[in-house]
């Protein structure tokens, strides 16, 4: 019997969303698609439905609208689209001072990385327990681990989310929910994140990922029921060296290699 479920991907037009959308559809996953308008999103679903046989819709939205979780899940009723799993990628990040940025700005990631992560958990909560077995995989970042200097708030969301995805992997556990988080090191998404990447030295340049081997690790892990999810071996270390380093020391090094790509940027 062909899968009748469907993937919800969040900010699936490009970068490590669009890699996981592509890595969902090899494995014959049908998929709902989310991005901001303009982004060739309908492109996108048109070419993995073809290419892989599978069921594709899309939505353009913009996620920082606080209605907009509500918006996408009305959508799904009315297309009748039994999600069984929900992948919280869309999100964004800043490097440098915290004074350099608005507080409209601030507002606008926090609405981003945490409360859409947040709502479209809660509302999709119904089917992912009625569709089950099922998956959440919420999108972390290295920095879930511990605050960084020069990216002070982007880090605060992602260690909300790394909290977030424990306290309910936990809860959903009873319901056969599974929830992991991914937490990759630099990815190679864009040219601005090559340049960064390569002003934070060797350790940048060796730690960066393209998006296609991240997004391969992520689902394969994420099927595994894997909670912490951390591609590339340099990631990893840093990981475990993040329990044994005391915090002011990690500060200190991080705040350099920020600092650094704050003034040349």
């Amino acid at each position: 019997m062909k899968n009748t479920y469907y993937v919800l991907i969040t900010g699936a037009s490009k970068g490590i969303g669009r890699a996981l959308a592509v890595e969902c559809a090899k494995r014959g996953m049908n998929l709902a698609l989310i991005s901001l308008p303009d982004e060739n999103l309908e492109e996108l679903s048109t070419e993995l439905a073809g290419k892989y046989n599978i069921k594709t819709c899309y939505k353009t939205i913009n996620l920082t609208d606080s209605k907009a979780p509500e918006i996408i899940l009305n959508w799904c009723i009315e297309n009748k689209l039994m999600v069984n799993t929900l992948i919280n990628n869309a999100g964004f990040g800043c490097v440098g001072h915290f004074e350099n940025q608005s507080s409209g700005f601030y507002m606008q990631m926090i609405n981003l990385n945490v409360n859409s992560v947040v709502l479209l958990t809660r509302l999709f909560l119904p089917d992912l327990k009625k569709n089950s077995p099922s998956h959440i995989l919420n999108l972390g970042s290295i920095a879930s681990f511990y605050p960084i200097p020069y990216k002070t708030v982007y880090s605060a969301t992602k260690i909300f989310i790394y909290s977030f995805s424990r306290a309910l992997r936990e809860e959903l556990r009873p319901f056969n929910i599974n929830v992991s988080i991914l937490c990759p090191g630099p990815v190679i998404t864009n040219s601005d994140v090559i340049t960064r990447t390569l002003q934070q030295g060797k350790i940048g340049k060796w730690s960066a990922l393209p998006p296609k081997r991240v997004a391969a690790i992520a689902i394969k892990r994420m099927l595994r029921k894997k909670f912490i999810i951390i591609p590339g071996f340099l990631s990893k270390i840093s990981f475990y060296a993040e329990k044994i380093v005391p915090m002011s020391i990690k500060q200190k090094l991080t705040a350099r290699i920020f600092i650094k790509t704050n003034k040349e940027t």
